[in-house]
């Protein structure tokens, strides 16, 4: 919520009033108000580079695993489960994507999903725009060795 609202999108509860972007109001998002937004925007290409691959919601989803790693006791990811689905439906009458299920929907607290319904931006592995930005396969066309390395 927070990356929409800084974008100029509302989010607003069953009576019309503004709320704060944070994951205790996602339950109570009734609609969403998209007309603040910059019309640049829609003039821009935007690729979000993504490490994961899980859903918005469900049990590979945003508040079942990340919740956990972030301290979330049993109850608070329930919550956030609980809030993400309505988030979900509210967003699924915005857009034609499958919010609920896209693939790295649920990055970075759902961040993933509000890039692409917000943006119109499209999430792609991490390591497939690296390689394109740095031109990997011409780079080693004739290589007799790469070397590569990964972790810690």
């Amino acid at each position: 919520m927070g990356m929409a609202q800084a974008l100029g999108v509302r989010f607003l509860d069953a009576d019309g009033q503004p709320l704060a972007a944070n994951g205790g109001n996602l339950a109570r998002v009734a609609s969403i108000e998209m007309n603040e937004c910059d019309p640049r925007l829609a003039n821009c290409h935007i690729e979000v580079a993504c490490d994961v691959d899980n859903p918005l919601v469900g049990a590979r989803g945003a508040a079942a695993v990340f919740g956990p790693q972030k301290g979330a006791t049993p109850e608070m990811v329930e919550e956030l489960e609980q809030g993400l689905q309505n988030y979900a439906r509210v967003l699924q009458q915005l857009t034609e994507i499958n919010v609920c299920q896209m693939a790295g929907g649920g990055a970075a607290g759902g961040m993933g999903i509000a890039a692409a319904v917000f943006l119109n931006a499209d999430i792609k592995p991490g390591i497939e725009i690296v390689l394109n930005a740095v031109n990997l396969a011409q780079a080693v066309q004739g290589a007799a060795l790469v070397i590569t390395g990964e972790g810690p």
